[in-house]
């Protein structure tokens, strides 16, 4: 059995463990009562996240179709597949990017080389993050418009995490200009204990460190229309995914305009972002959700609902994606 093979069956067996721990951390019970309380309304919110998938896929394949022959090799459902499975890894794995990352960069290798799988998937990764500081930063004016009277604490905090978002989305662009493989490794080199090696790997493959660096920036620089479609859709996938809040709402007989799904989705978002190092967010999404019910005067009860329909969903999505893992494989 090869390498990859190894690596991949190694994430869907660990996946299915961490899945089967949560399930049993939630309750089947409390599972299955949220599904008879939320009823058909389940298919809508499942099914929402099919859409929100899709749109990440062309995301993602627009980034992996620079023009090039490898590239034309990788279809649209290998990218479809890769984005449902990667996104179930990163749920389920302690600090999120370091299980579905390096699983599409091992999927997209052989048929891209490691350089150009490695920056395509570190391209989308900043993507997706860029897509989530403009979210936040458009969110929070829509917050303070909406709800004018938000307390002084929260609106200070609210007003610093919009600064933040602005800083991070000035370095999100430097990496698109410059790429960050090197800088990052050069910085590494400085740390105590690890440095040595790492000045070691940098000068060892100081060749492919550099292709990396020039396909990361190439994107920004030679491939705009490329950069502004992916970065689009995207943050497109931000407000679809607002949505299901709504589905969840209308489920229990408390319909919200898309405006309050936004501010809900993403006070959340920011929230349980603070805390990415936890499997799933255990425990920061509630209190992300319970913040956020109480900023818009909502119960905090239903907040709790709409949290573990979420934690089902999710559920649903990473028994698909990890499935997913072995679809086309043989032996």
């Amino acid at each position: 059995m090869s390498k990859t093979k190894i690596v991949t069956n190694l994430f869907f067996f660990v996946g299915f463990a961490i899945l089967a721990y949560m399930i049993y951390k939630i309750g089947l019970d409390v599972i299955w009562n949220n599904i008879k309380l939320t009823g058909w309304w389940f298919v809508a919110i499942i099914g929402i996240w099919g859409v929100v998938y899709l749109v990440n896929t062309f995301a993602f394949h627009t980034i992996i179709r620079d023009g090039s022959p490898e590239a034309k090799s990788v279809g649209f459902l290998k990218t479809f597949k890769l984005t449902i499975s990667g996104y179930a890894i990163n749920l389920i794995t302690p600090f999120g990017l370091l299980g579905g990352e390096p699983y599409k960069i091992i999927e997209l290798q052989p048929k891209l080389g490691i350089q150009k799988a490695t920056s395509s998937v570190l391209l989308y990764m900043m993507m997706h993050f860029v897509s989530h500081f403009i979210f936040w930063m458009v969110s929070i004016p829509l917050l303070f418009f909406i709800v004018p009277n938000v307390s002084v604490p929260i609106r200070v905090i609210l007003i610093i995490a919009g600064i933040a978002s602005l800083l991070l989305l000035w370095w999100a662009f430097t990496v698109y200009s410059n790429g960050f493989i090197s800088k990052a490794l050069s910085i590494a080199g400085k740390i105590p204990f690890v440095g040595k090696k790492m000045r070691a790997y940098k000068e060892k493959h100081i060749e492919k460190i550099v292709q990396m660096d020039f396909l990361i920036a190439d994107l920004y620089k030679n491939r705009k229309k490329d950069f502004i479609t992916s970065l689009s859709l995207e943050l497109l996938s931000r407000y679809i995914l607002c949505i299901e809040v709504i589905f969840m709402m209308y489920a229990i007989g408390l319909p919200i305009g898309f405006a309050q799904s936004v501010i809900i989705e993403s006070i959340q978002s920011m929230v349980g972002n603070l805390f990415f190092f936890m499997p799933m967010q255990l425990g920061a999404r509630e209190g992300g959700f319970i913040l956020v019910f109480g900023i818009l005067s909502l119960p905090a009860a239903h907040a709790v609902y709409v949290s573990l329909c979420i934690r089902i969903r999710e559920l649903v999505w990473t028994l698909i994606g990890l499935g997913l893992m072995k679809v086309g494989k043989k032996g």
